[in-house]
């Protein structure tokens, strides 16, 4: 059962998402300082600067999705957790991606944060183009 809840509760997991990437982007910028300084980190500023990348990647179907499913006030209880477990998908990803070098956790967490925006875009479609 679809409940309506407040449509500003979705904007939640996307202020955690920024806020990922604003931890990137000052832990990219630390990184490249001691790079500059002599200090050998070329591996850890390759793993930041492609976790950062990869934040500009599939979140974008989020955010598009995000927008239209608030503008639209159509946000439910599933839009909710669907959104939630995508970001803690990004999360997750960003531990396994910088932190890990576990690529069948990296696999995993790549079809949690797919089947997470594939089953938002589900929804939205079926809501907006049989429902309506």
């Amino acid at each position: 059962m679809l409940i309506q809840i407040d449509r500003d509760l979705i904007l939640w997991p996307v202020a955690v998402h920024l806020a990922l990437i604003v931890f990137l982007y000052a832990w990219l910028s630390l990184v490249r300082k001691h790079q500059r300084e002599g200090r050998d980190v070329r591996a850890l500023e390759a793993r930041v600067s492609a976790t950062l990348s990869n934040q500009f990647e599939a979140p974008v179907l989020f955010y598009a999705l995000v927008a239209m499913v608030w503008a639209g006030e159509m946000v439910n209880s599933l839009y909710f957790i669907l959104a939630w477990v995508f970001i803690v998908g990004r999360l997750w990803h960003f531990y396994v991606a910088t932190l890990s070098a576990d690529i069948i956790r990296r696999g995993l967490v790549f079809t949690i944060n797919f089947l997470a925006i594939f089953a938002m875009w589900a929804l939205f479609l079926f809501q907006r183009l049989i429902l309506s």
